[in-house]
């Protein structure tokens, strides 16, 4: 039992940090800002489920498809990278405010996005995905401390994606409590933190295909 609670609190901190659910609720209230609440809460449900099923699976598959499929994780650290950089900067320029045309649009197309690109890149990231496959249980698939590790280690997943869920559906109340100005200021800065987190995720990828070069 103490290596179970022991192998689920470490997934838990080392994936807590790189998912960041604090930071990022500002980001998920702004790329959502033309939905209902009903619809907003529903969505912060789907990415906090998504997330747990997408780095599960990635944890007990992802390994040896990317092995077999000859991609690596520098490869998907740029391409995750450029699609955070490019949301990011979209949140940056575009207008506030949203004409009655394109919250009917954002209202039928965003609960078909929770998963991609709400769930994947923006929530759990290339950092999240490189995190995760560090987690890894080493030794024989069926060995029972094996099997355990691999227990812990999806327990400790999901506690990480119940904060993105918890923070994603009560952070946003507490950032409206601020006001339109403060919640504009709040979510600029974590849209110019986002892009930062882009061109840094981007730029860690070149390093690592230049390194093996």
């Amino acid at each position: 039992m103490t290596f179970f609670l022991n192998t689920m609190l470490f997934a838990f901190l080392a994936l807590f940090p790189i998912l960041n659910p604090p930071a990022m609720a500002p980001v998920f209230l702004q790329l959502t800002g033309g939905v209902k609440e009903s619809q907003r809460n529903h969505l912060a449900a789907l990415i906090g489920f998504y997330t747990w099923v997408f780095l599960t699976t990635l944890l007990v598959v992802g390994g040896w498809m990317l092995k077999l499929l000859g991609i690596s994780i520098p490869v998907i650290a740029i391409a995750g990278g450029l699609l955070l950089f490019h949301s990011a900067w979209h949140m940056l320029n575009r207008d506030p405010k949203l004409s009655e045309s394109d919250k009917a649009e954002l209202q039928t197309y965003l609960l078909d996005q929770a998963f991609f690109p709400l769930t994947m890149p923006v929530t759990a990231g290339p950092g999240a995905m490189a995190v995760t496959l560090s987690l890894v249980p080493r030794g024989p698939i069926w060995h029972p401390q094996t099997l355990m590790s691999f227990l812990g280690t999806t327990c400790g997943i999901g506690l990480a994606a119940l904060t993105v869920f918890l923070f994603y559906r009560y952070g946003t109340k507490v950032i409206r409590k601020l006001g339109a100005t403060g919640e504009a200021t709040i979510t600029q800065i974590s849209a110019f933190v986002l892009l930062a987190i882009g061109v840094q995720i981007v730029w860690g990828g070149l390093r690592e295909l230049i390194r093996g070069i």
